[in-house]
C-alpha cells in the first residue's frame, strides 16, 4: 500500500492593514476559516500537514498565486515530496479581479506538484477542463455579483448621507421651535407684568426686559444672563403664540 503523501498547507486573505504579529495572524477570520477546512481535510484524508503557510496582503489586486509565500510553499512541497493543500480554490479566485482569476488558472495548470482543494476533497489536476472552467466561471460570477452589491451599497450610502442632513435639519428646527414656545409660555406672565408697569402707550424694550429677568435671577435659554437679543427673541416668540386662556 502506497503511503499517503504529506501536505503543505497554504492560506491567503486580504486585510485592511498589514499584519505584524502571530496573534493578529491567528485572529484573522478568513485565515482561521481556511485552516479549519484544511484540518478537517487532514483528519478525513489520513494525510499529514507538514507545514502551514498563512499569508495576507493589503493589495486587493494581487492574486494568491503571485505571492512570495505561495512560491515558498510550492518550493517546500516540491523538496519534501509533498502535495499543496488549499482550503477553497474558488474562494481564493473570487477575491481577485477577473483577469487575475484567469492568471490563477494558468498558474495552477502549470504547477508540477499536486494541489488539493480541501472543500472539494479533490486535486486540481484530477479535474477535467470543463470542471476547471466551471469553477473559474462560478468564481467570476460571484466576484461580479459581489462587486455590484458593494457598488449598490456605496450608492445607497451616498444617497442616505445626502438626505440625512436635510431630515436632521428639519427635525432640529421643529425641536428648537417647540422649546422656544415652551419657554415663552413659562415666561408669559413675567413679561405681561413688566408690560403693565410701563406708562400707557410705551412698549417694553428688550434691554429693559433683560434687566428685569436678570434682577429676578431667571436663567436665560443657555443658563446664563439675559441680553438684548435673547430678550428680543422672547418678546417676539410670545407675540406669535395664541392668546393665553384666562382662568374663570
Amino acid at each position: 500500500m502506497t503511503e499517503a503523501r504529506p501536505l503543505i498547507a497554504y492560506s491567503f486573505a486580504y486585510v485592511r492593514r498589514q499584519i505584524h504579529s502571530g496573534e493578529e495572524l491567528n485572529a484573522n477570520r478568513a485565515l482561521k476559516r481556511q485552516l479549519a477546512a484544511q484540518l478537517v481535510f487532514e483528519k478525513g484524508s489520513g494525510k499529514h500537514i507538514l507545514k502551514n503557510f498563512p499569508d495576507s496582503s493589503t493589495y486587493r489586486e494581487a492574486p494568491f498565486v503571485s505571492r512570495e509565500r505561495f512560491r515558498q510553499a510550492i518550493t517546500v512541497a516540491r523538496n519534501a515530496g509533498a502535495d499543496l493543500l488549499l482550503a477553497d480554490i474558488r474562494e481564493l479566485m473570487e477575491r481577485t479581479t477577473r483577469d487575475q482569476i484567469i492568471r490563477c488558472v494558468g498558474v495552477l495548470n502549470a504547477l508540477d506538484v499536486e494541489v488539493w482543494d480541501a472543500s472539494l476533497g479533490r486535486t486540481w489536476q484530477s479535474m477535467s477542463e470543463d470542471e476547471r472552467r466551471s469553477l473559474f466561471m462560478r468564481a467570476a460570477q460571484t466576484k461580479a455579483s459581489r462587486s455590484k452589491a458593494v457598488k449598490d451599497g456605496m450608492l445607497l450610502s451616498r444617497v442616505e448621507r445626502a438626505a440625512a442632513p436635510k431630515g436632521n435639519y428639519r427635525q432640529g428646527n421643529r425641536a428648537n421651535r417647540h422649546n422656544a414656545d415652551q419657554r415663552a409660555l413659562r415666561h408669559w406672565d413675567f413679561v405681561l407684568k413688566e408690560m403693565e408697569r410701563l406708562p400707557a402707550g410705551k412698549k417694553l424694550s428688550p434691554s429693559a426686559l433683560a434687566a428685569a429677568l436678570n434682577a429676578a435671577e431667571v436663567p436665560s435659554p443657555r443658563g446664563g444672563r439675559w441680553i438684548h437679543n435673547t430678550a428680543k427673541d422672547l418678546i417676539a416668540r410670545i407675540g406669535t403664540l395664541p392668546p393665553k386662556p384666562t382662568s374663570t
